[in-house]
């Protein structure tokens, strides 16, 4: 749904006196918002390990992946950004064991929700077109289409504390 806001007044005003006179102005006014939406399709799971586990990766295409769904006109581009910090931490404040996260974020830009077809973001911040043309530049049929973003890594699980550990991700999408 395209979010569109119009305002138009009309003013007839009439001035009464010596001489008659009469104006009428028009203040037409319209904007139309971008519209831009996001799914989350799939949240990004390490799953239940143990102690000294070591490396837990979840590669692209992972069942585990996180995986988001933007849908924006065609011609948008935006840009996405990835704030990841360095550890995930226990969510007791008194343990002070950590675990070092790694994340990458990947796009595809076909319309279609298929990992082979993505390519990383580098440093995990950048501009991205919403749609890649085909090869003969037509105008789709379809003015909306969908992007899809991959959220896969490592964390390194070592001598830490039994409980549950997090770390918020910052993902900033902004669009022209």
């Amino acid at each position: 749904m395209i979010n569109k806001w119009c305002y138009i007044s009309l003013l007839l005003l009439s001035l009464l006196g010596t001489n008659l006179v009469h104006a009428q102005f028009i203040n037409l006014q319209i904007t139309v918002e971008p519209e831009l939406s996001t799914t989350i399709e799939q949240e990004l799971d390490f799953g239940i390990l143990r102690p000294n586990f070591g490396e837990k990766m979840i590669s692209l295409g992972d069942l585990n992946m996180g995986v988001f769904n933007i849908r924006a006109y065609y011609t948008q581009s935006i840009y996405v950004q990835l704030i990841v910090p360095d550890f995930m931490t226990h969510t007791n404040p008194a343990v002070t064991t950590r675990i070092p996260i790694q994340l990458d974020i990947s796009y595809n830009n076909s319309g279609i929700n298929n990992h082979r077809n993505s390519e990383v973001i580098p440093g995990n911040k950048g501009y991205v077109q919403v749609y890649r043309n085909n090869e003969n530049n037509e105008v789709p049929t379809e003015v909306w289409k969908q992007l899809f973003l991959y959220i896969h890594g490592s964390i390194e699980v070592g001598e830490i504390d039994l409980g549950e550990y997090i770390a918020d991700l910052t993902m900033i999408i902004n669009y022209d």
